[in-house]
């Protein structure tokens, strides 16, 4: 009998992560799941869905754990880096970021994601690629008794931080829905997608309990671009709404601000009556981030000891590797991220309207010499319109549609663009990633490539997140190249390809094909796996056959290196995840 999307999904997963040099990960078998059920959360097990709609998750009290690396009634499920005996409270943690233009987790991705995300906010859910799907956060159980309600209880004796304008005052229903009203009003809100598509209104019956009422049915509402939104669903106090881009942070997450300062140092300390705080945790006393814009800073400081946390390009990680052995952790993923070329289908360009144009472009890439020289061979390249990690989704490659899609042929690109008279005396702007990284290298590539067709364009690299965020507000770009954010769903990376996107700043790349569009929406609320999945690829094959503007060129690695006094590092790739668990060696 088919099933929900999210009985289904869990089970046509990648193999997506491997931890190298530091051994096996903790993980429990089928026997173990079958008997728990998923949607864990940190109190304990949880129960399975309630009707065929979507999982309800109730906390109960769990077994206890047997590996001695986590506290006791938190869950198994998961995977974490080895731990070198009992947790040791204390220490810090410290990573790099490249630069954040606001203190906005609403409007700033990278605060809602990454930063004040995984540390000063907290939120309903964190969203999971494994069997759990989800881990319940603020929320001790949450329930969709039909498919248009979700019911949220929150678990008690939650508060702020003792900051002003808040002052410590406790958390209730109400603060979440102030918060879900301030996104929807919010012009600057980073991803639109949940409160503009899915969220018809929200109440507060009482003091710990919420209610969403939905527009319409949402199979990936336990997504990572849903309910577990870094930018979509952060727990904010109403005091803090007009300063938000500005003043301190102030949440009810693990870690509350100690200093800050705009694109240079954030330091963050525990907050000592955070909901788990009962448990001990979070057990890492500090957080730091250090912004570093530089790769070689960033890979130098790691290498000296100054950051516990890394990521670089395929070179570097290979010498880090050689070089550091036995003192640093591998954990290696294949991204959710998206990788495309782009172009602009809103200022009246050739492309625009005559598929042609689009099709020459896409007959002068070489998706292979991209990935090798651009990326040095860490990257998969996937079939269709979405991350290779999403390996239920791909498109059939024996399939005559897709293959012609991926026919290199510059004679016959040639012909195209004489046809369209495309005009072959412009140089186009390519707005290209940060100087130096793989991306980069890649869009360099992709320039010679375009030039087999007499198509030139001229590389622009962005200096910074900031200049990214302004171009793509101001439309101020014509062709780019460039990676995107992906989640544990298909509902982010194919939202590209629609017209409206998923996002009021990083949009007008979309197919503008109301069929395209169509298929994409039914499929965000086609609850059964197997409806979701015929219209995920239905969707992907129309886009293909009128030649996206935006097709994906490939999957990268996502590896991520930790310094080896870090332990029980949960190994996801989901974000924001606030990783509670994780000790210091001191």
């Amino acid at each position: 009998m088919a099933g929900n999307y999210w009985d289904k999904v869990t089970h046509n997963r990648v193999a997506r992560r491997r931890l190298l040099r530091s051994g096996a990960a903790l993980s429990v078998g089928a026997a173990a799941l079958a008997l728990i059920g998923c949607g864990d959360d940190d109190e304990g097990t949880s129960s399975g869905p309630a009707n065929t709609s979507a999982p309800a998750a109730t906390s109960a009290p769990g077994a206890p754990d047997p590996t001695a690396t986590q506290p006791e009634g938190l869950s198994v499920l998961g995977e974490f880096t080895p731990s070198d005996g009992e947790p040791q409270p204390g220490g810090r943690y410290t990573r790099h970021w490249t630069t954040s233009q606001n203190y906005d987790p609403v409007g700033n991705w990278n605060e809602g994601t990454w930063l004040g995300g995984t540390n000063v906010f907290d939120r309903p859910i964190t969203s999971r690629e494994d069997e759990r799907r989800f881990v319940l956060e603020a929320m001790e159980s949450i329930e969709t008794p039909d498919p248009l309600t979700v019911i949220m209880k929150l678990k008690p004796n939650q508060f702020f931080h003792d900051i002003a304008p808040v002052n410590g005052r406790a958390l209730v229903a109400g603060d979440i829905v102030a918060s879900q009203r301030y996104s929807r009003g919010a012009s600057a809100n980073f991803d639109r997608t949940f409160i503009d598509d899915f969220l018809e209104s929200e109440e507060a019956p009482d003091d710990l309990t919420v209610i969403y009422h939905l527009k319409k049915p949402n199979a990936y509402l336990f997504s990572q671009n849903m309910l577990g939104s870094g930018t979509g669903q952060p727990i904010m106090a109403e005091e803090t709404f007009e300063t938000l881009s500005s003043a301190t942070q102030v949440g009810s997450g693990p870690y509350q601000v100690e200093k800050a300062t705009l694109g240079v140092n954030y330091l963050y300390k525990k907050f000592d009556k955070f909901r788990e705080s009962d448990k001990g945790l979070p057990y890492i006393q500090e957080r730091e981030i250090v912004f570093i814009p530089d790769r070689q800073a960033q890979e130098a400081a790691f290498r000296g000891g100054q950051l516990d946390r890394w990521s670089g390009n395929a070179t570097a990680e290979d010498s880090v590797e050689a070089d550091m052995g036995d003192d640093i952790t591998k954990v290696e993923f294949l991204s959710f991220g998206c990788y495309f070329w782009h172009m602009n289908m809103y200022r009246g360009f050739p492309w625009e309207t005559d598929e042609r144009v689009r099709q020459a472009f896409m007959k002068l890439t070489n998706r292979e010499q991209i990935k090798s020289l651009g990326y040095n061979d860490d990257a998969v390249l996937p079939t269709g319109l979405l991350p290779a990690s999403l390996t239920a989704f791909q498109l059939d490659p024996a399939d005559p549609k897709v293959q012609a899609f991926y026919v290199e042929d510059p004679t016959e690109a040639n012909k195209l663009l004489d046809a369209a008279n495309f005009p072959r005396d412009r140089t186009w702007d390519c707005m290209a990633s940060t100087a130096g990284s793989e991306t980069d290298a890649s869009a360099q590539v992709w320039q010679q490539q375009l030039k087999r067709g007499g198509v030139n364009i001229e590389l622009s690299n962005i200096a910074g997140v900031a200049q990214l965020f302004q171009r793509w507000t101001d439309n101020d770009w014509e062709v780019m190249h460039q990676g995107s954010p992906g989640t544990d769903t298909p509902g982010q990376a194919l939202r590209n390809q629609h017209s409206k996107g998923w996002s009021d700043t990083y949009w007008r790349f979309g197919t503008r094909d109301p069929e395209v569009d169509r298929l994409i929406e039914e499929s965000e609320a086609a609850l059964d796996f197997e409806e979701n999945h015929a219209l995920v690829l239905a969707a992907q094959l129309r886009a293909m056959e009128i030649w996206t503007p935006s097709p994906m060129l490939l999957t990268s690695f996502n590896n991520v290196f930790l310094s080896s006094k870090m332990q029980n590092y949960e190994i996801t790739q989901v974000s924001p995840a606030y990783h509670h668990t994780m000790w210091v060696k001191q």
